[in-house]
This record gives structure tokens, C-alpha cells and sequence, in this order.
């Protein structure tokens, strides 16, 4: 597992795809996010939820990066600053 924090420098809607076609932005479920961290610009792409949808730009974040039975996952959250990393 891999905890990086770093300054959201921009928040976008992904282009997404279904049977081929691209879906209106309106019905995609996917948020985009391009960190600043002290290795360079992260950019983390996500299916929105509750925690991933109040994030806003120049909010600093907390990415967890974590292997699991041989998939990769990445999940973005507010830093708080409480020493959870």
C-alpha cells in the first residue's frame, strides 16, 4: 500500500464509454482528478462516491494506492491533516 497527499490542480469529467458508444456527460459516473505530489502531476480517474465528490480544486488529498488478488486500486480522499498517512 502506497499513501501519497498532494494539491488538487484540477477536477474534470472523463470521457466514458458503453457498447462502444460515448455517453452523454450527464450518465457517466466517473470523476478525474490531476494531483500535484512531490513526484510530479498524478492524474487519478475514479467512479464517483460520497467521499470523491466534494473534492475540490486546491484541496489537498490523501491517494492510497493498494494491490489486491493482483488488481490495482486507487482511492482519493480530503486530507485532514491528522496524521492518517
Amino acid at each position: 500500500m502506497t499513501k501519497t497527499i498532494g494539491k488538487v490542480i484540477e477536477v474534470y469529467i472523463p470521457k466514458q464509454y458503453k457498447n462502444g458508444g460515448l455517453l452523454d456527460i450527464m450518465d457517466r459516473t466517473n470523476i478525474g482528478f490531476k494531483v500535484m505530489t512531490n513526484s510530479g502531476i498524478k492524474d487519478i480517474v475514479v467512479e464517483a462516491n460520497e467521499f470523491n465528490a466534494i473534492i475540490m480544486k486546491n484541496d489537498e488529498v490523501l491517494i492510497i494506492e493498494q494491490d489486491i488478488s493482483g488488481k490495482h486500486f486507487i482511492d482519493i480522499e480530503v486530507y485532514d491533516g491528522d496524521g492518517n498517512e
